[in-house]
């Protein structure tokens, strides 16, 4: 179970964290589904590694987004969160969007990353294969379209409300729509906003996993992150969707611990 702390940045900037474990630093940043203290994955990943997990500008509090106006800035915002932890060489990990934060930043500070790894990235665009518009689904649909599994999700839902408490759809609608609102502003409509010039300035071995069955953004998408990175490995995973880190969670541990241990 990770523990959370607020943090208070030099330039006033407050920041919660997860954070637990022992071992070589990994970067967790977050998907569309946010985070929490038993999140599964997490809990794979800390056997073997200290885990550094902040949450997202914009999903506590939209406010948080008023002073970040473009990718950029959101890139600078993650440097002095890192800065002020003291993490340089570290290994990152990002599911959709936050695999695309975790590029961006990875882009703009190579030295931050010694390895880079990238579930279901969002943050490029092709014509032959758009990203779906999620933003156009009613909400209630949206998680449905990002799970493969159902019963994973039943889960995963199940779990979180016994760590929280019990949740009602009113309370799990308005956590979707601001996860989606945090997010939208960096991928709408269209993701792509040049992080697919910036990929080459990537210095971190890199291994980019997509689910077979996600419904969101196509498994194609490995072949342009193949072509951005200078070094970097694809895999897909059968029988996932989106949110393969938790439909597949022991599967997707295996593959980044065996990409972690091997050469940066």
């Amino acid at each position: 179970m990770l523990a959370s702390e607020t943090l208070k940045l030099k330039n006033g900037r407050a920041w919660q964290v997860y954070g637990g474990g022992a071992g070589p630093t990994l970067l967790w940043l977050h998907g569309l589904g946010g985070i929490n203290a038993g999140d599964p994955m997490l809990v794979a990943l800390e056997r073997k590694h200290r885990i550094v997990a902040p949450v997202a500008p914009g999903f506590n509090d939209l406010d948080e987004l008023n002073d970040i106006g473009n990718i950029h800035e959101l890139a600078l915002d993650y440097d002095d969160l890192l800065e002020h932890l003291g993490i340089e060489g570290a290994a990152f990990v990002g599911h959709s969007s936050g695999a695309m934060i975790a590029a961006e930043v990875a882009a703009h500070f190579p030295r931050r990353a010694k390895q880079l790894v990238l579930l279901a990235p969002v943050g490029l665009w092709n014509d032959s294969y758009p990203l779906r518009d999620i933003f156009a689904e009613p909400f209630m649909q949206v998680e449905a379209l990002l799970w493969h599994d159902k019963e994973a999700h039943v889960a995963l839902a199940a779990r979180r409300s016994n760590e929280a408490g019990p949740q009602n759809d009113a309370e799990r609608i308005i956590a979707v729509a601001q996860g989606l609102t945090a997010v939208a502003k960096f991928v709408w409509p269209i993701p792509d906003r040049g992080l697919r010039k910036r990929l080459p300035r990537v210095a971190a071995a890199s291994l980019a996993i997509f689910g077979a069955e996600d419904h969101f953004i196509s498994p194609r998408y490995a072949e342009d992150f193949s072509r951005g990175l200078r070094r970097v490995q694809t895999a897909v995973i059968k029988g996932a969707g989106h949110m393969l880190p938790y439909e597949k969670t022991e599967e997707v541990a295996a593959l980044i611990e065996r990409f972690l241990a091997g050469p940066a």
